[in-house]
C-alpha cells in the first residue's frame, strides 16, 4: 500500500526540476496566442512580410551579429588577463558559441555561463572566480547598452521617451547597475568578505567567499581594463543596433537610425525579466509596443522580433556543433591546470 505514494513522490521528485520551464512555456505561449487574436489582423501578413525582406541586408545583419560574439569574446580575454589567466581568443570562441546554444535550448538563466565557465575549467580552475569574470563581463555590456540608450535620449524627445516608458525603464537600469557597481567594486564589500571568512557557520565557504574578495580587488585595482571594456561594449552594442537595423531596413521599417538606439536596449533590458522562455512572448509585445510609437504596423515589428531571434537559433545550432565536436584539452601542466600570465601590474596592454 505505500509503494503507490512513493512512486508519486519519486515521480515529482523527478518532475520538479522542470516545473518552472515548464510555467515560463505557458506564458509564452499565452502571450504570443493573446497577441496574435488582438494585434495581428491576419497571421498570413507576417509571412508575407518576411518573404519580401531583402536577403542581401539579411546576410549583412547576421554577419554583424557573428562579429559582435567575436567582440564579446576579445573583451572576456581582456578581463581573464586582468585576473592573471591567459586563455587564447579561439578558446573563448568556442566557449561562447556553446553558451549561445545552451542559452538557447536548454532551460535555466545562467545555463550558457555556467557551460562558458566549464568549458575553460582547464584554464581558470576556480569555477567562483570564473562566475565573478562573466559577472564584471556582463556588467560591462550592460553598461554600453545603457551608454548608447542615454546618448540617444533626447534624439527622440522628451514627450515619447517617457510616455513610451523608454525613459523610466532607462532610469530603473541606471539605478540597478550603478548599485551592483558600487556593491562590486567597494572596499566595504572585500572587508565584509574578509569578516565573514572568520565565522564558523562559514569555514567551509571561505574559498568562495576568499574568491569574491580577491575578484573584486584585482578588478578595483585595475579599474581603467573595466573601463576599457565598457568601451568596447560601447562599440559591440551599437554593432547590435546596427544589426537591427539592418533587419528593419529588409522588411522595409521606415523608423530613423537614431530610434533604433533607444528602442533596442530597452527591449533588450526587458527581455532580461525571466518570465517565459528566451524571452518568447515579452520581446513580441515589446517589439510591437515601442516600434508602433513610430507608427510600425504590428506585422513587420513582429516579423523584425521573430527574424532577429532566429537569427540568434542559427548560431546556437553552430555552437551545439562546437560542442557535440569539441575535445576535451590536456591539463596545462603539471603543477595544475591554470596557465597564469604576468603579474597584473605588468599586463596594462592596449586599454591602459
Amino acid at each position: 500500500m505505500t509503494a503507490k505514494p512513493s512512486l508519486l513522490s519519486a515521480a515529482r521528485d523527478k518532475l520538479r526540476p522542470y516545473l518552472p520551464f515548464a510555467v515560463k512555456l505557458c506564458i509564452s505561449g499565452g502571450l504570443i496566442y493573446y497577441l496574435l487574436r488582438t494585434q495581428i489582423g491576419n497571421s498570413q501578413d507576417i509571412l508575407a512580410a518576411m518573404a519580401q525582406a531583402d536577403p542581401a541586408l539579411l546576410l549583412l545583419a547576421f554577419s554583424l551579429n557573428t562579429i559582435g560574439y567575436l567582440v564579446c569574446s576579445w573583451r572576456w580575454q581582456i578581463l581573464l588577463r586582468a585576473q592573471g589567466f591567459a586563455v587564447p581568443l579561439i578558446e573563448l570562441i568556442r566557449a561562447y558559441t556553446i553558451g549561445i546554444f545552451f542559452n538557447s535550448f536548454l532551460p535555466g538563466l545562467m545555463s550558457g555561463d555556467f557551460m562558458r565557465a566549464m568549458d575553460i575549467s582547464d584554464r581558470v580552475p576556480s569555477y567562483t572566480r570564473s562566475f565573478l569574470i562573466l559577472f564584471v563581463e556582463r556588467l560591462t555590456g550592460l553598461f554600453g547598452l545603457l551608454i548608447l540608450a542615454l546618448l540617444a535620449l533626447p534624439l527622440i524627445g522628451r514627450e515619447v521617451a517617457f510616455q513610451s516608458g523608454i525613459g523610466w525603464t532607462l532610469i530603473a537600469a541606471t539605478c540597478v547597475l550603478a548599485g551592483l557597481t558600487a556593491v562590486f567594486f567597494s572596499k566595504v564589500l572585500r572587508r565584509v568578505m574578509l569578516y565573514l571568512t572568520g565565522w564558523p557557520l562559514l569555514r567551509r565557504l571561505s574559498g568562495i567567499i576568499r574568491n569574491i574578495s580577491e575578484t573584486s580587488d584585482a578588478f578595483a585595482s585595475r579599474i581603467r581594463v573595466v573601463y576599457g571594456c565598457i568601451g568596447i561594449s560601447v562599440a559591440f552594442q551599437a554593432n547590435v543596433v546596427a544589426h537591427y537595423f539592418l533587419i528593419g531596413q529588409a522588411l522595409g521599417i521606415e523608423v530613423p537610425f537614431y530610434a533604433y538606439f533607444a528602442i533596442i536596449p530597452v527591449s533588450l533590458f526587458v527581455l532580461m525579466i525571466p518570465a517565459t522562455v528566451n524571452g518568447i512572448g515579452i520581446r513580441e509585445h515589446i517589439f510591437i509596443y515601442l516600434f508602433g510609437q513610430f507608427g510600425v504596423a504590428p506585422q513587420l515589428a513582429l516579423s523584425l522580433a521573430w527574424i532577429a531571434f532566429a537569427m540568434v537559433l542559427l548560431q546556437a545550432v553552430g555552437g551545439g556543433i562546437v560542442f557535440a565536436l569539441r575535445r576535451k584539452r590536456p591539463a596545462a601542466g603539471p603543477g595544475g591546470t591554470m596557465n597564469p600570465v604576468a603579474p597584473l601590474g605588468a599586463q596594462d596592454g592596449a586599454l591602459n
